[in-house]
């Protein structure tokens, strides 16, 4: 009967996030690092939106979309603004009895746009007719992509230091780098400061433009690779 052979594994803890385990004349380690930056929020999204009640459907309908459709139209004239349809509903209510006496319904439109200023006078006019839910900010695709240009030289040069850290340690010398994973960017938000100029009183009276103020988001990268030492 043959003999297995097993081999001792070399166990010992170099840095966190180091996982070093033995090859053929050396020594391998599983590393990771990361880069982050914080960037100015570029972009701002909001839902506005119009809920009412009444005791016929088709009137309560109709009421609807006729507001919906003139926000709509409103937006054309904002060329860096998109406006968007959201969601609309229609639900009965009921009576002590459980009787169905009247409707309501509600309408939603979807604001999204890189230009705080276009954005703002057009929320002020929406407002007029329609309620806002909220407002939230964020880094668009382009500014993401240039910041992780940015970042993943910083994060690569982390994550060699990482490795010579580890070789002084063990008294070996970085071969190289034989696989490297760049990760996904995570967002840490922070909550922005959106505060409205006092309005005139009355409900035919205009609405203030909201003062908006974006802030910024915490981006992060992550690269994690296999690194040779001998």
């Amino acid at each position: 009967m043959k003999k297995s052979r097993i081999k001792p594994m070399l166990m010992c803890c170099l840095l966190a996030g180091a996982a070093p385990f033995a090859v053929a004349d050396g020594i391998q380690l599983n590393l990771s690092a990361n880069a982050q930056r914080e960037v100015p929020n570029d972009e701002i999204s909001a839902t506005l939106y119009v809920q009412q009640s009444n005791s016929q459907a088709a009137v309560l309908a109709d009421r609807l979309n006729k507001i919906t459709a003139s926000g709509l139209a409103q937006g054309k004239t904002y060329k860096e603004v998109q406006l968007s349809s959201g969601s609309y509903n229609t639900w009965p209510s009921y009576d002590k009895n459980g009787k169905i006496n009247g409707w309501q319904g509600r309408s939603e439109i979807q604001l999204k746009s890189r230009n705080f200023s276009q954005a703002a006078e057009l929320i002020a006019k929406l407002q007029q007719t329609m309620l806002l839910q909220g407002v939230q900010f964020g880094v668009s695709d382009l500014a993401r992509r240039e910041a992780e240009q940015g970042m993943i030289p910083e994060a690569i040069a982390s994550l060699k230091s990482q490795a010579e850290i580890a070789a002084k340690a063990l008294g070996k010398s970085v071969v190289n780098i034989q696989q490297l994973d760049i990760g996904q960017q995570n967002h840490g938000f922070r909550p922005p400061v959106m505060m409205m100029k006092a309005a005139m009183a009355g409900a035919e009276a205009n609405v203030a433009q909201p003062d908006l103020q974006p802030g910024q988001s915490q981006l992060q990268l992550q690269v994690s690779g296999k690194v040779e030492l001998k």
